[in-house]
Parts: structure tokens; C-alpha cells; sequence
């Protein structure tokens, strides 16, 4: 609109127009709030997000120097092992290595063996002595009397020496004594 055509206009007419731009700018205002929100928002996710992949970056970093650390030993491993190969020889030297070995492991238990059957042959007596009551295998001892017991005591009875006995008495356990 031209300065002419806005001094044509009525006072309503510019009243409407100045209410309908009022509208507009409310309108715009509230739309650059919702924008303004919705920049924040973004804004703080991007540095959460910046966070979390500082935090992997710093790990991957980590991994990497493990990783590098990693391949140094496997490298030097190899080469010791490159060193292990050039002084066996060939296999057939290595495995004579081996028996060698295996020839002073087997001398050690033979005489591991020796030692114990030594041992089990030794021990049979002693073991004897020292059973336990009760115990599979053990058997009671005889036991020494120190005095008659009372139940093999002879006691007489009303017996004259003259019957058909012939001196024998009967004593209180039912044995005859004579």
C-alpha cells in the first residue's frame, strides 16, 4: 500500500489493520518462543551427544593404545619364537628333547613308587598296633584276670563225702569241682 491509498482509508478500516498486524506479531512472537525451545532442546542433546562421544572417543583411544601394545608383544613373542625354532633345529630334535623329558619324569615316579611300597610294607605292623576299637579289622584282646571271679567260686552243699560223687562238689555256677 501506497501513503495515498492509507490516507484514503477510514479510520476503522486502519484500526482493523493495525489489530490484524498486532495479531500477526503475536503470532510470529509465539512461533520464535516455540523455535527458540525447540533450538535449546536440540542444543542440549547435541551436547549430550558431543558428551557420550567424547566418552567412546576416549575409549576407542584406549583400545587403540591396547591394541598397539598387543601387536608389540605378538611381535615380539614371534620373534622369540622365531628364535625357539631356529635353535630346536627341526622336529626330530625336539622330540628327542622330549623323550628326555618325559625318561626323567618316568625315573621320578618309579622311585615315588619304591618309596610308598617301602612305606605300605612297613607300616602293616605299626597300623596293627595302633587300631582303633570298633575299627574294621580289629579283634579284641584276651584280657588277664587278676582274681577268680565270684560266680566260679566253688561252694559246697548240704553233702555228705560219703554219696556216689565221689568227693566231686557242685559249685554255685553249676560246674563240678573235685
Amino acid at each position: 500500500m501506497t501513503d495515498k491509498d492509507l490516507q484514503k482509508l477510514k479510520r476503522r478500516e486502519l484500526l482493523q489493520m493495525l489489530l490484524v498486524q498486532c495479531q500477526e506479531t503475536e503470532k510470529h512472537k509465539q512461533e520464535s518462543i516455540e523455535t527458540r525451545l525447540q533450538l535449546e532442546e536440540l542444543t542440549e542433546r547435541y551436547e549430550r551427544l558431543i558428551g557420550k562421544l567424547n566418552i567412546k572417543d576416549e575409549r576407542l583411544n584406549q583400545k587403540d593404545a591396547k591394541i598397539r601394545e598387543l601387536r608389540g608383544t605378538i611381535d615380539e613373542m614371534k620373534a622369540s619364537r622365531a628364535i625357539e625354532l631356529s635353535e630346536a633345529g627341526n622336529i626330530a630334535e625336539a622330540a628327542l628333547r622330549l623323550n628326555g623329558v618325559f625318561e626323567a619324569a618316568q625315573k621320578a615316579a618309579e622311585q615315588y613308587l619304591m618309596n610308598v611300597q617301602k612305606l605300605s610294607e612297613a607300616a602293616p605292623a605299626a597300623a596293627e598296633e595302633n587300631k582303633i576299637p570298633f575299627e574294621q579289622g580289629w579283634r579284641a584282646g584276651v584280657r588277664k584276670k587278676t582274681s577268680a571271679p565270684r560266680a566260679r567260686q566253688i561252694v559246697p552243699l548240704n553233702k555228705h563225702q560219703g554219696d556216689d560223687d565221689s568227693g566231686r562238689l557242685p559249685a554255685a555256677s553249676g560246674d563240678v569241682h573235685g
